[in-house]
């Protein structure tokens, strides 16, 4: 075995996994595996004699998965075997990449010390995961790759040796399983829900204003970065209630972020928050400010996103709060360019946005209470002083694993969301910024990554000293600068549905030739596949729209991913299903069309009543 092509191997490794390079190279002796020579080639025995590959097996699925997989843009196999296989498939330039998870160290060291996989290693044609050290948020980041995340409508986890299907089925199956569930994530993170993304972008257009004359987020986060050590976080979870009366007792010596759901709950028991954020666009959650605490709102910093309904803004005024709106980041929003009033709100619950904020606030420490994700053992999904009740959330059947570690709870498909948000950011909040997240719900799901103690004993632990509140407010900008930004805007924004208006004419263009050729009935293969050509060149440019944001994308998406699927295809099984792909193509373009529409009516809406009340 070549040791020098393995520390080849293990140093490009450490460019993408330290971890993972570190432990293939701790390795001191290889007990469980060794290396042979038979009718397969190379191969790897296992010391009980079972062989890696078995007759022709390895020269059948190479031919087998050259064949059938030449179009695929990224592959996903459990089992990396001798690694000839995939030295192999590397050739093939239409692979952008081939992920690879292994459960036995010792066979990737010995492939390692066979083949040079260094230059796939580094640019990640070759992704590699050690199965019994990956996490989720690992797995959920795999899936931010846009060359992954628009083929997942042709996820299939392969084996390309029996030996891993006859002695790992299990973790086989638990891993795709936990893949299965990051695509839904993915899928329904991306929306489904055109009316949403419309209310969303009329909130803030009508918001517009009042963002620019209210504190500037960026600004904020200089003034108050690290500035505290401790943060607590107040979720609305029915277990909340047991630890009101710790957070009474400590809460100036920590940075109290409250959800919207909780503000009123803390009102009542005269526990003051630092910060209350809402993130929703909708006027079910505004009633959760629909209240009058005089005094005890005083010094309290209202965070709510850009998109919130006009009755949540009507009523923070309406008794003096003091607030800011932050965009989320969101195309829309983006589109706006006024990155210096945003971004915040990228998880789907107010609890994600509360710890985005905490982290990007520096604190070391990050403890949840009242976040249990799942509903209690009497049926509750909030406490009883929650506003809407305590029964506020659909049982669809869903279990995840108790806070503890010890059985499971009854939880939701939407709490499943929401977890998932928070385990992919606490990786990265430690991995990056070194923060400590705590669990102290003392009940629920358990949140993977958090260190879960009690809430007594935290504060007791971390918090020694009074903070020196109250914190101080965001900078607000001058009235010139102001008006010289909502004119900047309104001309951007007027440039881009110009835009938008002249690209749709083009499509339409497009669409009525296919309509033509279409009703024919002896087809034109050729210029069929001039029209889908034409027709992928404007989608491509669809994506580059100024206005292309949330209404769009997850149309966009879905549409991104069945093309993915149809080109995949052999060139015999495209021709023969051109038509229909056609077809998909012109509905999906109708459809896509009528969404710009409307959103410029929207927009032009928007722009009328700004000019009526600027003048």
């Amino acid at each position: 075995m070549d040791r020098e092509l393995f520390l080849k191997n293990t140093q490009a490794l450490f460019e993408v996994d330290a971890n993972l390079a570190c432990s293939l190279r701790a390795l001191q002796n290889l007990d469980n595996f060794k290396f042979a020579k038979d009718e397969s080639g190379l191969n790897f025995i296992r010391m009980d004699g079972e062989k890696l590959y078995k007759n022709r097996e390895l020269s059948q699925n190479i031919a087998h998965f050259k064949d059938e997989y030449d179009k695929y843009p990224v592959l996903f196999f459990y089992g990396f075997g001798t690694g000839e296989f995939y030295k192999i498939l590397c050739e093939n330039k239409n692979h952008r990449h081939i992920v690879i998870f292994e459960d036995e160290l010792e066979i990737l060291a010995l492939a390692l010390h066979l083949f040079d996989f260094s230059l796939e290693i580094k640019n990640e044609k070759i992704i590699l995961f050690y199965t019994p050290t990956i996490n989720t948020a690992q797995l959920s980041t795999l899936f931010t790759y846009p060359n992954i995340q628009n083929t997942i409508k042709t996820y299939n986890l392969n084996i390309h040796s029996d030996f891993y299907a006859n002695f790992y089925s299990n973790q086989i199956q638990r891993l795709n399983f936990e893949l299965i569930e990051i695509i839904r994530f993915i899928v329904c993170n991306k929306g489904n829900d055109p009316h949403d993304s419309f209310i969303g972008i009329e909130h803030i257009l009508n918001n517009l204003p009042r963002i620019l004359t209210h504190g500037v987020f960026q600004e904020f986060l200089k003034q108050r970065r690290a500035k505290a050590d401790t943060a607590i976080i107040v979720a609305t979870g029915p277990s909340l209630i047991k630890q009101l009366p710790t957070l009474k007792e400590y809460q100036n010596k920590a940075t109290i972020f409250c959800v919207d759901g909780s503000y009123p709950i803390l009102a009542k028991h005269n526990i003051k928050p630092d910060y209350v954020l809402s993130l929703e666009r909708i006027d079910y959650t505004s009633e959760l400010f629909n209240n009058d605490f005089g005094e005890f709102d005083k010094d309290i910093l209202f965070i709510i996103a850009s998109l919130t309904h006009k009755k949540t803004i009507e009523y923070l005024e309406k008794n003096n709060r003091n607030y800011m709106l932050v965009h989320r980041p969101l195309h829309f929003a983006a589109a706006l360019k006024l990155d210096m009033f945003g971004y915040l709100g990228v998880g789907h619950s107010v609890s994600n946005m509360a710890y985005e904020l905490a982290g990007a606030l520096r604190h070391k420490n990050i403890i949840l209470i009242g976040q249990d994700l799942a509903y209690a053992k009497d049926g509750t999904s909030h406490p009883k002083e929650f506003l809407y009740g305590e029964h506020n959330m659909d049982d669809d059947g869903s279990t995840a694993v108790a806070y503890g570690g010890v059985g499971e709870v009854k939880t939701s498909l939407t709490w499943t969301l929401f977890r998932q948000a928070f385990e992919k950011d606490i990786f990265w909040a430690k991995e990056k910024l070194n923060i400590t997240t705590y669990n102290a719900t003392e009940g629920g799901a358990r949140i993977d990554g958090t260190i879960e103690k009690p809430f007594k004993e935290l504060c007791e632990n971390l918090l020694k000293e009074d903070l020196n509140k109250p914190f101080g407010f965001a900078p607000i900008l001058k009235e010139n600068e102001i008006k010289l930004l909502l004119t900047k805007t309104m001309k951007n924004l007027s440039k881009n549905v110009q835009k938008t208006r002249l690209f749709i004419k083009q499509c339409q263009n497009e669409l009525k030739k296919l309509e033509f050729e279409l009703k024919k009935e002896e087809k034109n293969i050729q210029t069929l596949k001039k029209i889908k050509n034409e027709l992928l060149r404007l989608f491509k440019e669809f994506r580059t729209l100024k206005l292309f944001n949330e209404l769009t994308m997850a149309l966009y998406f879905h549409n991104e991913c069945d093309i993915v699927k149809f080109e995949i295809l052999k060139d015999d099984k495209q021709e023969l299903l051109l038509e229909d792909f056609l077809k998909t193509q012109y509905n999906w373009f109708m459809q896509g069309l009528g969404y710009l529409d409307k959103q410029n009516e929207i927009i032009d809406n928007a722009l009328k009543n700004m000019k009526t009340s600027h003048t």
